[in-house]
């Protein structure tokens, strides 16, 4: 879709008068003839609509929401969305959709244009700065959130055509004045150019809120989420309006006109609303389809077991159980906790943290504007049309890329070679000069103070250099690139300085912010064990998350030597940058709530540039707040907060490494590879997170160690400037609230004066329980701020503070008063509105309730009496009324007199029966809220209502306390689960020693889950089952499942080593005395002999029975006071606390006095692989049957043996054919051998006699060899010896047996 379909058309009626009446954002802004942006915007809406209707019924349009319903079922599944991928990116691509998506786009594409013009325009008014500065703000802080959801910039879109309006001032001089009044356009519009900037920063939160709230929350809430952001929508068209109205005085527009632009905009409303409700994502789309299934959003808030079911089904995250990242019970808890708070809350509750931001992020806009400002050294750029180089500030890489003639971008490994040879070139003309040499070209002077940064700027550092500039690691710079990264450097600093500072410097200050990153958490490892119980928990979820997260980071970075006098000329930044992230991080008190807080904190560039001074920073804070829980009470979101924010800052980190990995994929790189260059290796084990996590690192890793001394540490740190929320003291916690009565009370409005004091009662839900919920008790006084208004302030059951306002309404008509006020929570809880009626005897008010600020139904009833919350106790429920009223209350009065005369006399049984109903009270709270199954039956959800009709606020209250001191106080190992029984481990963990796994094979400390045998179907990394007589050792104190596993493992083999030692001595000894006669006995003992270095035989140090085995023995006891505990003591017990030994110390489990047989755990081995290798072979036979692979191993088998013929035919022709030439070369071999045969009988010189003989006898003997050969035992025989041979050998024998002539010359 085109920009010019979204244009007006001049050509219908007067152009002049159309571009009167019509003005707005210029889109590309020209000074001299303003387009229309309202009209633009109306006709964008119109054509998309249009366009869009065309559509409406065809078949492409039911495809394409048929695609986002399959593109929600598969989201989780990586293969079926790749299968899926190729047809549906048709579908995606058909006109519909795309005429959707570009109408959304297209109505904020303005935005940064109309943020130009408005300067401009602020020039000549100051006073619409104001607004101004909130749009800005909002627009940075809605880029930096990267959501992806398409309502936000719908609202975007009308504050842009809002802001638009403002265009229209450049037309008006600052001091003209109009109307009977004679005001100028300020006196006018100051006014509502500060509600603008209120409202805008409203809308802002509003976003911020939202984007914030888990899909299924977004879904379930969605109608309560479009009503508040079409009140937004509506305000923002209002405030048009009224801008338009204002301005209409001073253009010379007629009011009629105005009001006609009025109902235009009502009709562009109506548009926009449309629009509104199509923007939903296939995700959300897919799961709005579940909840109307399943009969609704609050069938699913109310209803537990249904939410639990579609949570599980379609919005649980990925589970991590290797880093421990994500807890699917903890993720479900804060889904239903979202669920509780309505929008309104939820802005509310977000405003202060949105507010930090909002002044971060003023802050930065200042500081870049001053950056902007014309800086020493800096060119002043005249024109953009002289060419890509004129367009840098800084002067020397605006000669580097002049000479070089580069475009608009360069390859970044050419960019920094050239940089580094105009430096080079540079230092060598100065050095001419300085030697009186005659320089043929002036060079810019370097100073002396910069001579030693050419040390560091070669070809060695090109990579960080490159880094440095190409922030985008597409391997290119640009023109923007370079202005961004010489306008980032210090004020006085040069450019060699920087390149220095990114060089080298960089690499040595990350290195050293790693160093002090391993000390703060190897010194809160080794202060965790002093920290109260009630807080340990919380520091070792605190260590569990954080610690592997950082150290993945801090251990993978490559690091260097520190050079002090390096350092030093890098230390002016590092501690300013150290000083601005303290700041920002003040202003937002340290708390991380959203991705886009971290990128507002960090400020711009890379995420690797910022990530170790700024995870310091927060782990400073935290070190100090662990050394507060040593001797206070934290409260629970304390150190959670601090998780998230440092959980918040690693995703961060994990973003900045995918974007990578997929641009490595891309140019065809090998991601793995890449990353041991990158950033000096930081995000290697974020991309592989296997080699960090192995069970090999965690065995055998070795961590940095640090004594924790509480002298070395500052001593004035005040704890109220450090934690964001209360410490929990005894004052606190069982604090009263006592009636205080105020004399201005009787003074006050006769309406509020009748429902002022105290008041008790109780909730009813649409189930008929009464109550379904703690008792309220209230003590109702006169607001401060309205005496037409009342108030209440308190804390609830579960620690949450609240506070109550209300008021009251007549009826006109018939008189009647009606109360209407809402308690609103700190935090969590939804807002709870109620509206009620006074009785006529003054001692009760009744109304309905419903939850959230405005709530459009309110299903549920409450009922308050003027009676103490003791006596409230027993009032009859409506149920009791309905049966038999006068039953009902003569009930009630028995019931209050009896327990008033019982607590009178302090009687056991009173006491005893409230303390079973406060035990029963919790059992049920717990399993209702932390545990797995959390949903209870009707009949406990029947007890559990009787429990709190039983209970007053103040007991619900310490009910609370003592679930939640109990839960905190019992070790938790978090993300750990008993392979037994399938639950979470709370306290004794217990872990095997013999089974060599990836993951820990973890047991529950039960004794049944103990003697549990794991088999393979449970376990799949199992090479053999684990059984319960498996060398053990058990932990009750949480360990980090990587930092302290190692060390534990490893002292627990050398305690079981020293233990079986130590028992195996024992019973030699006790071996022996039952075999020594008793008469040696009886000598030693009559000589007063002691004997000597005999091992004592160990006893329980609990019982002090004899230890056999099995048993436990500690691993944390010294070995001169080694302890054991049997077996019986240990179950009954559980932890004890003996002599040295405490309840804390990890035991090692001894099965028998003999290492496990190793041929035993051979044979199951290898049984296990048997049984393995028997199922692939039968799965590879299942395979070959159905893809019939015989057939084609026989088709194979005919080829192989047809090319095998073929070879063999081949093979035959040739040996045929050397056959012959061996034939050949045999006949004219023996022919040669006939000539030389003759040419020798000529030449012999024997005497002539004796020649002669030779001559008659040889030849034919020799010939006669053609038939045998001469034998001395059986005279001639078969041969293939030639004539030739024969002679020759018949020669050499008669020459050697014949005596030498004299008349013999030497031989031929």
């Amino acid at each position: 879709m085109d920009s010019e379909s979204f244009r007006v058309s001049p050509g219908d009626g007067d152009n002049t008068s159309s571009q009167r009446s019509v003005r707005g954002l210029p889109t590309p802004p020209v000074e001299h003839e303003p387009t229309a942006t309202f009209a633009d915007t109306t006709a964008l809406l119109d054509s998309a609509d249009a366009r869009f209707q065309k559509y409406q019924e065809k078949r492409s349009v039911k495809v394409l929401n048929t695609a986002g319903n399959t593109l929600g079922v598969i989201r989780t599944d990586v293969a079926q969305v790749q299968s899926f991928a190729s047809p549906l990116q048709v579908v995606l691509d058909s006109d519909p959709a795309k005429a959707l998506r570009q109408t959304v786009a297209a109505l904020v594409d303005g935005i940064p244009a109309l943020l130009k013009v408005l300067d401009d325009v602020a020039q000549i008014h100051p006073f619409i700065k104001v607004a101004i500065g909130a749009f800005r703000v909002a627009v940075e802080l809605d880029l930096k959130r990267r959501d992806n959801d398409k309502k936000i910039p719908l609202l975007f879109a009308e504050m842009r055509d809002m802001m638009a309006v403002l265009v229209q001032l450049g037309e008006i001089a600052q001091d003209q004045r109009v109307g009977t009044d004679n005001k100028t356009i300020e006196d006018r519009m100051g006014n509502l150019v500060k509600k603008t900037e209120e409202d805008i920063r409203k809308c802002a939160n509003a976003c911020s809120a939202y984007s914030k709230k888990h899909t299924f929350s977004k879904v379930l809430q969605s109608s309560s989420w479009d009503e508040t952001f079409k009140g937004y929508i509506q305000g923002f068209t209002t405030r048009r309006g009224e801008f338009e109205f204002e301005l209409s005085l001073y253009v010379g527009r007629a009011v009629n006109t105005a009001n006609d632009r009025l109902v235009t905009l009502d009709e562009k409303m109506d548009r926009l609303l449309k629009f509104f409700e199509a923007c939903v994502s296939p995700e959300e789309r897919y799961l709005a389809d579940m909840v109307r299934n399943a009969g609704g959003p609050e069938v699913v808030i109310n209803d537990q077991a249904v939410l639990r079911k579609l949570y599980e089904d379609k919005g649980r995250p990925l589970e991590h159980r290797a880093t421990g990242r994500h807890d699917p019970e903890d993720d479900f808890q804060q889904l239903q906790e979202e669920l509780r708070v309505d929008p309104e809350t939820a802005i509310r509750d977000n405003l202060e943290q949105f507010e930090r931001k909002f002044r971060i992020q003023q802050r930065e806009l200042e500081e870049e504007m001053r950056r902007m400002m014309h800086r020493e050294g800096d060119r002043i750029i005249d024109s953009f049309t002289a060419g890509p180089h004129d367009r840098i500030r800084d002067w020397d890489i605006h000669e580097i890329w002049k000479d070089m003639r580069w475009r608009g971008n360069v390859k970044a490994r050419h960019f920094v070679l050239a940089l580094r040879d105009y430096f080079s070139d540079r230092m060598d003309e100065v050095k001419r000069v300085r030697n009186g040499e005659t320089s043929l070209t002036p060079p810019r002077p370097i100073s002396e103070e910069d001579e030693w940064t050419l040390e560091y700027i070669n070809i060695t550092r090109l990579q960080p250099i490159a880094e440095a500039f190409d922030d985008d690691a597409s391997g290119f710079i640009t023109v923007a690139e370079v202005n961004a990264f010489t306008q980032a450097r210090p004020d006085d600093w040069s450019l060699l300085h920087w390149l220095a500072y990114w060089a080298i410097g960089y690499q040595m200050v990350m290195s050293d912010y790693a160093a002090k990153i391993d000390v703060i958490l190897a010194k809160m490892f080794s202060l965790k064990a002093q920290v109260l119980p009630a807080n340990r928990n919380a520091v070792e979820q605190y260590l569990n998350h954080v610690w592997t997260m950082i150290t993945m980071l801090t251990s993978a970075f490559r690091r260097t030597p520190i050079d002090e006098s390096v350092m030093s000329k890098f230390e002016s930044y590092t501690k300013q940058e150290e000083n601005r992230l303290r700041q920002n991080l003040k202003d937002v008190k340290y708390d991380f709530d959203a991705r886009d807080t971290v990128d507002i904190v960090r400020g711009p560039g890379r995420i690797e540039k910022h990530i170790f001074p700024l995870l310091y920073l927060i782990l400073l804070r935290d070190f100090e707040i662990m050394r507060i829980a040593r001797k206070s009470l934290l409260h629970v979101d304390e150190l959670y907060d601090a998780v998230d924010t440092i959980v918040w800052a690693c995703e961060a980190v994990e973003a900045r490494c995918e974007d990578l990995n997929a641009l490595f994929r891309q140019q065809k790189l090998d991601p793995k590879q890449q990353f041991k260059m990158v950033a000096f290796e930081m995000f290697k084990f974020v991309n592989d997170e296997d080699e960090f996590t192995s069970m090999k690192n965690m065995k055998e890793g070795k961590f940095v160690e640090q004594e924790y001394r509480d002298e070395e540490e500052a001593q004035d740190v005040d704890a109220n400037s450090i934690i964001n929320h209360p410490l929990l003291s005894p004052e606190v916690l069982f604090a009263r609230r006592d009636s205080i009565d105020d004399e201005s009370d009787a003074e006050v409005d006769p309406h509020i004066h009748p429902i002022l004091g105290r008041w008790s009662g109780f909730y009813i839900n649409n189930f008929q329980l009464y109550p379904c919920d703690n008792m309220l008790a209230l003590d109702l006084r006169v607001s401060s701020t309205n005496p037409k208004q009342f108030q209440d302030s308190g804390i609830a059951a579960n620690g949450t503070y609240w506070t109550l306002t209300g008021e009251y309404n007549i009826d006109p008509e018939s008189g009647k008063v009606t109360y209407t006020f809402a308690i609103t929570y700190q935090a969590r809880w939804s807002t709870e509105s109620f509206r009620g009626e006074l009785q006529p005897s003054g001692t009760e008010l009744s109304g309905t309730l419903g939850y959230g600020a405005k709530p459009t139904t309110m299903p549920f009833t409450f009922v308050f009496k003027r009676l103490s919350c003791d006596r409230m106790r027993f009032w009859p429920s409506p149920k009791e009324f309905a049966e038999n009223k006068n039953r009902a209350l003569w009930r009630f009065a028995c019931r209050a007199v009896l327990d008033e005369t019982r607590h009178r006399m302090s009687s056991w049984a009173c006491l005893r029966e409230r303390w079973d109903n406060t035990r029963r009270y919790v059992a049920l709270l717990h399993k209702r809220s932390y545990t797995v199954t959390s949903v209870l039956t009707a009949a406990e959800q029947q007890q559990f209502s009787d429990c709190c009709r039983n209970m007053t606020p103040e007991e619900a209250r310490l009910a609370y306390i003592y679930l939640d001191l109990r839960k905190r106080s019992i070790p938790q190992h978090f993300m750990i689960i008993c392979d037994a029984c399938g639950d979470s481990i709370r306290g004794g963990r217990v872990m095997c020693l013999s089974c060599g796994t990836k993951f820990t094979i973890d047991l529950c400390d039960k004794p049944e889950c103990c003697d549990k045998e794991i088999g393979t179907d449970v376990r799949d990394d199992l090479t053999s089952p684990h059984l319960p007589t498996h060398d053990l050792f058990k932990v009750r104190t949480a360990i980090h499942p990587f930092r302290e596993f190692g060390q534990a493992h490893r002292a627990a083999l050398m305690a079981l080593k020293m233990a079986r030692r130590t028992l195996s001595d024992a019973w030699d000894v006790r071996t022996a005395e039952r075999s020594t006669p008793q008469k040696a006995d009886d000598d030693t003992a009559a000589a007063g002999k002691k004997p000597e270095n005999v091992p004592r035989v160990p006893t329980c140090s609990r019982c002090g029975d004899k230890i056999g085995t099995p048993c436990w023995y500690c691993i944390e006891c010294k070995d001169d006071d080694a302890t054991f505990i049997c077996v019986a003591c240990d179950t009954k017990y559980g932890g004890l606390s003996v002599g040295q030994h405490r309840p804390t110390h990890a035991l090692v489990k001894v099965q028998s006095l003999e290492p496990l047989d190793p041929s035993a755990s051979e044979r199951a081995a290898m049984d296990a692989r048997m049984t393995t290798i028997e199922t692939s072979l039968k799965e590879l036979q299942s395979k070959l049957e159905e893809y019939k692979l015989e057939q084609k191993f026989v088709a194979v088998d005919e080829k192989i043996e047809y090319v095998q013929k073929k070879l063999d035919a081949k093979l035959e022709q040739q040996t045929q054919q050397l056959k012959g030439r061996i034939s050949t070369i045999d006949d004219r071999l023996k022919r040669m051998e006939d000539i030389l045969l003759f040419l020798g009988q000529r030449l012999g010189r024997a005497d002539e006699a004796g020649r002669s003989e030779v001559r008659q006898s040889t030849w034919p003997e020799v010939a006669s060899r053609q038939h045998g050969t001469f034998s001395a035992v059986g005279g001639y025989g078969e041969s293939n010896e030639s004539d030739f041979s024969a002679w020759v050998r018949q020669m050499r024998t008669s020459s050697s047996t014949r005596p030498p002539a004299a008349s013999d010359g030497p031989g031929l």
